[in-house]
């Protein structure tokens, strides 16, 4: 049962290897992300299936520090990570698309909460107050796309 998706979008002017080097720079999430005060790499190598790191941030009422791990990565067009938080499993999704010229890109991020984990109790509470974490979490991840795309157009224009 996915209890909240959320779907945020913008066109960002890089192209979209610039936009997925940020995506994919683990190590400085939390120089870039507002939402993230602490990251710590996992694993070694490239950004790839099986990529795995630890942050702290808050999404979906779920405060604190969390372990991702890519699921999907075809680099520079799709990746998806997820988290288990508790019950819940979290899973984001990006595509990055290109403009005809390839000078610019349209990043789609799709955020889904799954919750067929929880008890019959839980998924009630969840009926009731879950509107107010979805809010808080859409903004966040509206945060996290103005700053890919802060970083993203910083790092074009010192290429």
């Amino acid at each position: 049962m996915a209890g909240h998706i959320i779907h945020v979008h913008g066109t960002i002017p890089a192209p979209p290897e610039q936009v997925w080097d940020v995506i994919t720079d683990i190590a400085h999430a939390d120089t870039v992300l507002r939402s993230v005060t602490e990251c710590e790499l996992l694993t070694e190598g490239e950004y790839a299936v099986g990529t795995a790191w630890r942050e702290r941030r808050s999404l979906f009422g779920h405060h604190g520090t969390e372990d991702l791990h890519v699921v999907e990565a075809d680099a520079p067009r799709r990746a998806v990570v997820e988290a288990e938080v508790g019950d819940d499993v979290i899973r984001t999704a990006y595509r990055l698309t290109p403009d005809p010229e390839g000078r610019r890109t349209r990043l789609a991020m799709t955020t889904t909460v799954e919750m067929s984990h929880r008890s019959a109790m839980s998924r009630a509470m969840w009926a009731v107050f879950g509107g107010f974490s979805y809010d808080h979490s859409r903004r966040v991840l509206e945060h996290d796309l103005a700053d890919i795309e802060a970083e993203a157009c910083r790092r074009a224009s010192t290429g």
